[in-house]
């Protein structure tokens, strides 16, 4: 086998193993149960918790990033294990869009541990509020409507 196909092989099968990791993780934090992330919710998956609070007509897509903890710099990136966030994003009326993000783990170690709570935002364009608590994403989205 030549070195380029042993190559590519080897990059093809990184990224299947990446998006499994991916896979995993938006699988996972779309059951965690809010109450897990915020004390006092109810024991409700964040998948359904999120479409509630979005309402019918919002359109909820799921990604995987690094909590925006990248700084674009490779000297200083280099070596860092980021953090692994699933983002629920709900696609609201009038453009805006209402994003829960999950920390599931990190990106070299994957999911692992108890998922954590890291924001919560609602927004259009490149300007997001943050919202404090979760509970309170319910009222901020309904705040605008």
């Amino acid at each position: 086998m030549k070195t380029s196909a042993i190559v590519g092989l080897f990059v093809f099968t990184l990224a299947a193993q990446q998006l499994a990791l991916e896979k995993r993780a938006i699988e996972l934090a779309r059951k965690v149960p809010v109450s897990k992330l915020e004390p006092g919710l109810p024991k409700q998956a964040l998948a359904r918790w999120l479409t509630q609070a979005a309402g019918p007509a919002a359109k909820i897509t799921w990604e995987v990033n690094d909590c925006g903890e990248q700084s674009g710099n490779p000297e200083t990136d280099r070596g860092r294990d980021f953090p692994m966030c699933v983002d629920g994003i709900a696609n609201l009326a009038g453009d805006r869009k209402a994003i829960v993000s999950v920390v599931m783990g990190t990106f070299q170690k994957g999911v692992t541990g108890p998922p954590r709570l890291w924001s919560v935002s609602v927004g259009k364009d490149n300007r997001f509020d943050p919202v404090s608590k979760l509970r309170d994403l319910p009222a901020r989205i309904q705040a605008v409507n």
